[in-house]
């Protein structure tokens, strides 16, 4: 098959978990014998040296065996796709939506299978335009930012949600109901979708027959062997470490990482350290997570490192090995990749009970505390009405409940490396979407 994926995140554009997830599906594609065409958009990492096609507004192309990236000249002087205000960021979408569009339109016959990868925009305005065309469209959604708002109707994003922002994302997110198949990465996202995509006039029935729920994951080769998780454990550490690597930005949560295990060294006589790693979103949020850090218990060290660039695997196993609890502190996400890798790496689990750490780690013998639940394979805080005041807390005691289990900690993580083998991996979701591609030719 000729596929065309659509992301603004793309190798060196990429910041998170949306452009591992694209560059991973890409190379299932190629391994599995098919051509891919990418197209993306340019930044400051991808520009030099490249030749433009269509003058200084054009595009480049760049060709790799059965690879052609091609990215799209929308700004200059910009280091991530997102940077700028909300308004300035969406408008830059828009652009590229539109200039992609034109695009393919010109080339239309050259693709079996258009598939859109993105939040709004790219899954949704994308797909109304290229609707009916001749090939197939497929809209990925990663997430849906006009959900991210807290039942007090405070922003849970970096942005401020105001009700014009919130009905254009809206509007766009529904538009994916004109893809032929829509793909979300959670039963959260699926239902979210399914709620403002009827808002806007789809058949529910209609819907559910296009839906379908295909997850990220890691390489199998990004396992440690159950012999190497055993070793992992087999000493008891002086300093336990603990770790959040994921985008540092506000939707992320990343503050309260440090006030969790602020309330965690408070319960616990070890000593911890904290380290908060990840691409940070500007240099703002970075001074108010170092504004966290008054007040530090004696046993409590906290790190950052932050990169400019998605990391390798080589430097996410040399960030990830040297830890033992992996934190994911975020009031709101639909998945959590970053939960797979850590594990994958031998470390306990420590998450918020949002809904895609629930829906990979419940399990019928789940245990509810008053901070919230203990599963076989980690420890999942609640997030009540007042996070603001009580998240804190409870992610602090699920981290020293895990650190006072430790013994079984081991068995936690095989457990949960096994389903990850079973679920989430990306050989098996790269023939997830090619067996969903060849749906249409049935």
């Amino acid at each position: 098959m000729k596929i065309a994926l659509v992301s603004l995140q793309f190798e060196k554009t990429s910041t998170g978990g949306g452009g591992v997830h694209v560059e991973n599906i890409c190379k299932q594609f190629i391994d599995l014998g098919h051509k891919v065409t990418v197209i993306s958009i340019h930044t400051d990492k991808t520009i030099n040296d490249v030749q433009f096609e269509n003058g200084e507004k054009g595009f480049s192309i760049e060709n790799r065996d059965n690879l052609r990236i091609v990215r799209l000249l929308i700004d200059r002087n910009i280091e991530q796709p997102y940077v700028g205000s909300k308004k300035v960021e969406l408008e830059r979408i828009e652009r590229f939506s539109y200039a992609a569009v034109s695009w393919i339109k010109e080339r239309i016959d050259e693709f079996d299978v258009i598939n859109l990868h993105g939040h709004h925009m790219l899954p949704g305005l994308m797909a109304k335009e290229l609707h009916g065309l001749g090939p197939v469209v497929v809209s990925t959604l990663h997430s849906l930012e006009s959900t991210f708002i807290s039942q007090k109707g405070d922003s849970l994003g970096s942005f401020e949600a105001t009700e014009e922002v919130l009905n254009k994302l809206r509007n766009w997110e529904a538009m994916s109901r004109f893809a032929d198949y829509i793909i979300v990465n959670s039963i959260l996202v699926r239902n979210e979708f399914i709620e403002i995509a009827t808002a806007h006039g789809a058949e529910l029935k209609d819907l559910d027959n296009r839906i379908r729920l295909i997850s990220s994951g890691c390489n199998e080769d990004f396992l440690m062997d159950y012999a190497e998780v055993i070793e992992k454990f087999s000493e008891t550490p002086e300093t336990i470490n603990l770790v959040t690597f994921s985008r540092v930005d506000p939707s992320k949560g990343i503050e309260y990482s440090i006030k969790g295990a602020k309330a965690a060294a408070r319960l616990v006589m070890d000593k911890l350290n904290l380290t908060i790693a990840g691409i940070p979103d500007s240099d703002e949020y970075v001074n108010k997570l170092k504004s966290e850090l008054t007040d530090l218990p004696e046993n409590l060290e906290v790190n950052f490192r932050f990169t400019s660039a998605i990391s390798p695997p080589e430097e996410k196993k040399e960030i990830l090995d040297k830890q033992h609890i992996y934190i994911l502190p975020t009031l709101k996400e639909p998945f959590g990749m970053s939960i797979v890798e850590a594990s994958a790496r031998g470390n306990m689990i420590v998450s918020t009970d949002t809904t895609g750490p629930v829906f990979m780690m419940e399990d019928k013998n789940s245990i509810y505390e008053s901070w919230g639940m203990i599963t076989r394979y980690g420890a999942l805080a609640k997030i009540t009405n007042d996070f603001s005041v009580n998240l804190a807390e409870n992610l602090g005691k699920a981290i020293a409940w895990t650190i006072n289990n430790r013994q079984g900690g081991e068995r936690r993580v095989i457990d949960f490396n096994k389903k990850i083998k079973k679920y989430w991996t990306w050989e098996g979701i790269g023939k997830q979407y090619i067996e969903l591609f060849l749906e249409n030719e049935k």
